[in-house]
C-alpha cells in the first residue's frame, strides 16, 4: 500500500511538518534524526514509509522498531495494524509468552519487529532465534526517554548486526546523552528539526502557590476545573500514593498509574483510561512516557528533576492540534527551574485561584527607585577579603531594601 493510500485510510486531511520531512528523506542514503514535539505524528512519520517499502514476499526481518516501554510496543503495533495489516509483525516485551515465541521463531521470521531494548537482547543474543541482520530499517523511537548508560551498553551489542540498515531516531528534544550515540553510529545524517514549526494549542498556566502546601493547592485546583481527562504528574512514588489517596478522599474518579505495576494490570488500566472510566490519573514520568491518551489537562504537582521530562509531561495534551491546558504549581523553591523552562521557550502565563475558577494575573515587575539604588551603592565593599564578607554585604543590602519597602508601604497607606 502506498503512503497516500494509508493516509487516506487513516483520514489524514494534511500531514504534519515531521511527516513531510521524513517522507522526503526516507529514500535518501543518509540516516535520519527527527525532532518534533510530542503528539505531532512522529510514529506515522516513520511507519508509513516503512510499510510502503516492506516486501511481503520476503520472509525475513526487514524493519526493527525499538521503543522504551511495553505500552509503546503495543501502541506502535496498534497504529501499524490500523495503517496496513498485511505484514507479519511480532512484538516482544515483558509479559510475552516466550515458550510459544521460541517455537514460532525456530520455523519462521517476522517481517517487522517492535520491541524494547531488553527483550531485543534476549531474543537476538541470548536465545539466538531472532535474525535482525536482514533489516533494512532500524528505528529508535522516543529516544530522549530511552538513552542512558544501560541502554547504550545494550544497543552497542546489537548494532553490529544491523550496520547496513538505515537508522531513524525520533525524539521530542535533543538530549545530551543522545549525542555520543548519534556521533558514533549515524555519521552524516539528515536532521529534521520541526520543533519550531509546530504551533501547539497549549496554554501554560503557572500558579505561584508560594509557601502553600502542594496538596492543599491541588484540592483548590480540582474544585475549580472539570477536565475531560486530567493527568497529575508527581515525581516521587511516596507522594504519588499520597496524592492518589487524597483524590479518593475528595470523591474524585481517579486511578494511579505507576511503573511498578505488572504488565497485565497496566494494560487493563490503560484500556480503562482510554474508555474514560476515570477523570484523573495520578502518575509519574516513567509510568506515562510515550503513552497516547486524549488528555485535556496536565497538572504538574511538582517539577521533575530533569527538565526534559517537563516537556514530555506537557506533551501529553494538545496532541495532533487538539487544545490543552498545562497547569504548573510553583513554590518559592521552584523559581530557578521555572526560569530555565522559560529560557527553553515555555510561554508561561500567570494565574491565581478565584472563586469560580482560575484568573489570569499580570504581575508587575518590581521597580527599584533611584534613591534605593544609590543607597545600595553606598554599601562599602571590603578592600580585603574577610571571612563571610559576601554574606555580610548581602545582609546589609537586604536590610536597605526592607527599609525602603516599609517606607513605600507607609506612604501608600497614609
Amino acid at each position: 500500500m502506498t503512503i497516500q493510500a494509508m493516509l487516506d485510510k487513516l483520514n489524514y486531511k494534511e500531514i504534519t511538518p515531521i511527516q513531510a520531512g521524513v517522507f522526503k528523506a526516507f529514500k535518501a542514503q543518509k540516516h535520519v534524526v527527527g525532532l518534533a514535539p510530542t503528539g505531532t505524528g512522529k510514529t506515522h512519520a516513520y511507519l508509513l514509509p516503512i510499510l510502503s517499502s516492506v516486501n511481503l514476499k520476503m520472509n525475513a526481518v526487514q524493519a526493527l522498531i525499538i521503543v522504551p516501554t511495553n505500552e509503546l510496543v503495543v501502541q506502535v503495533e496498534k497504529m501499524l495494524v490500523e495503517a496496513d495489516d498485511s505484514f507479519v509483525v511480532k512484538t516482544y516485551y515483558g509479559g510475552t509468552n516466550k515458550m510459544r515465541e521460541q517455537e514460532w521463531l525456530r520455523k519462521y521470521q517476522p517481517q517487522i519487529v517492535i520491541t524494547t531494548p531488553k527483550q531485543l537482547i534476549e531474543y537476538v543474543l541470548e536465545m539466538k532465534l531472532l535474525g535482525i541482520h536482514t533489516a533494512s530499517y532500524v528505528v529508535f523511537d522516543e529516544a530522549d526517554m530511552m538513552f542512558d548508560e544501560d541502554f547504550l551498553s545494550m544497543i552497542d551489542r546489537i548494532l553490529p548486526a544491523v550496520h547496513k540498515a538505515k537508522y531513524f531516531l525520533f525524539s521530542a528534544t535533543m538530549n545530551p546523552s543522545m549525542e555520543p550515540f548519534i556521533k558514533a553510529y549515524f555519521g552524516s545524517y539528515d536532521l529534521i528539526d520541526t520543533t519550531k514549526k509546530h504551533t501547539l494549542k497549549i496554554t501554560y498556566k503557572l500558579i505561584n502557590i508560594k509557601y502553600q502546601n502542594r496538596m492543599d493547592a491541588l484540592v483548590e485546583l480540582i474544585n475549580r476545573i472539570n477536565p475531560y481527562l486530567g493527568f497529575i504528574f508527581v515525581s516521587k512514588k511516596e507522594n504519588q500514593d499520597l496524592v492518589y489517596q487524597k483524590m479518593l478522599e475528595e470523591g474524585r474518579s481517579v486511578c494511579t498509574l505507576n511503573a511498578s505495576m505488572g504488565v497485565k494490570k497496566r494494560s487493563k488500566l490503560i484500556e480503562e483510561i482510554n474508555a474514560l472510566k476515570y477523570q484523573y490519573v495520578v502518575t509519574s514520568d516513567l509510568a506515562a512516557r510515550g503513552l497516547d491518551f486524549k488528555i485535556s489537562h496536565v497538572i504538574h504537582y511538582d517539577l521533575p528533576h530533569f527538565l526534559e521530562f517537563y516537556m514530555h509531561r506537557s506533551g501529553r495534551t494538545g496532541r495532533m492540534y487538539d487544545t490543552g491546558e498545562v497547569i504548573t504549581f510553583m513554590t518559592v523553591d521552584d523559581h530557578r527551574k521555572i526560569e530555565k523552562l522559560k529560557e527553553k521557550g515555555i510561554p508561561f502565563e500567570n494565574y491565581q485561584f478565584a472563586q469560580n475558577g482560575l484568573v489570569k494575573v499580570n504581575l508587575r515587575k518590581k521597580v527599584v527607585s533611584e534613591e534605593e539604588v544609590n543607597a545600595i551603592k553606598k554599601v562599602k565593599k571590603d578592600k580585603k577579603v574577610t571571612p563571610n564578607y559576601k554574606k555580610k554585604r548581602a545582609q546589609e543590602i537586604k536590610k536597605i531594601k526592607q527599609e525602603f519597602r516599609r517606607k513605600n508601604y507607609a506612604n501608600q497607606n497614609r
